[in-house]
C-alpha cells in the first residue's frame, strides 16, 4: 500500500514539474495581508514590479517645476545630477553635466518672458527590477513667448531620480480639446504667472 502511494505521489510530481503552463507571480499587496497575483505579461514589459516611491521625491519634482516658473537657473540645477539626459517631446535628446547644465538651462527658459507649470499628479515610484526611483508628473503647462504669444499644453513627464537627483526626463506633450483646457484652467487652483 505504501508502495503504491509512494508510485502515486512520484508520478503526480512528475506530471506539476513537466507542465508547460505559464506561472504566475505572486506579489504581496501594499497592505501584507493579501496576495496580488500578477499575470502573465509580454516580455516586452521589462518594468513590472512597481511599489510606492518615495514621497520627497515627488516634492523635489514640484520645487524643480517651481524653479523652473522662476526663471532661476541655479536652482533648477540644483535638482539635477552631475550628467542629466533629457529626451524631449520633439524627439531632440540632450545631454548636461555640470559644467553645461546651467547654460543649457538659461537658453531653453530665455525662450519664454513667463511659464506656469501646474502639476495636478505626481506619483513616486520605486521599480523593484531595476532598483530605480521615478516620478511620473502630469501638469498643466501654460506659457507666453518672448513675442508675446501664448499657448498651453498637457505635459507628462517622467523623471528618474538617483540619490535624490534627477538623472533622466522624458516628456511628452499633449494637445488639448478646448473644453479640456477650460477644465484645466477652471479646476486647477490658480497659480500666479511669473
Amino acid at each position: 500500500m505504501i508502495q503504491k502511494l509512494l508510485l502515486l505521489s512520484c508520478c503526480v510530481l512528475f506530471i506539476a514539474c513537466s507542465s508547460n503552463a505559464p506561472v504566475e507571480q505572486v506579489t504581496p499587496a501594499a497592505d501584507s495581508t493579501e496576495l496580488v497575483i500578477m499575470p502573465e505579461l509580454p516580455a516586452s514589459v521589462v518594468l513590472k514590479n512597481w511599489e510606492a516611491g518615495d514621497p520627497q521625491l515627488a516634492g523635489t519634482i514640484a520645487n524643480l517645476y517651481q524653479a523652473w516658473d522662476s526663471d532661476i537657473p541655479t536652482d533648477m540645477a540644483s535638482y539635477l545630477a552631475d550628467s542629466t539626459v533629457f529626451d524631449w517631446p520633439n524627439g531632440v535628446r540632450v545631454s548636461t553635466n555640470k559644467e553645461t547644465v546651467e547654460a543649457e538651462l538659461r537658453k531653453w527658459r530665455n525662450a519664454y518672458s513667463s511659464t506656469t507649470n501646474t502639476p495636478f499628479s505626481l506619483i513616486s515610484l520605486h521599480n523593484k527590477d531595476r532598483n530605480q526611483d521615478w516620478v511620473i508628473a502630469w501638469v498643466w503647462n501654460k506659457w507666453e513667448t518672448k513675442d508675446g504669444k501664448k499657448d498651453s499644453m498637457l505635459v507628462c513627464d517622467n523623471w528618474l531620480l538617483k540619490n535624490g537627483k534627477v538623472v533622466y526626463l522624458n516628456s511628452s506633450e499633449n494637445r488639448t480639446s478646448k473644453s479640456l483646457s477650460g477644465l484645466l484652467n477652471t479646476a486647477l487652483p490658480a497659480q500666479e504667472q511669473k
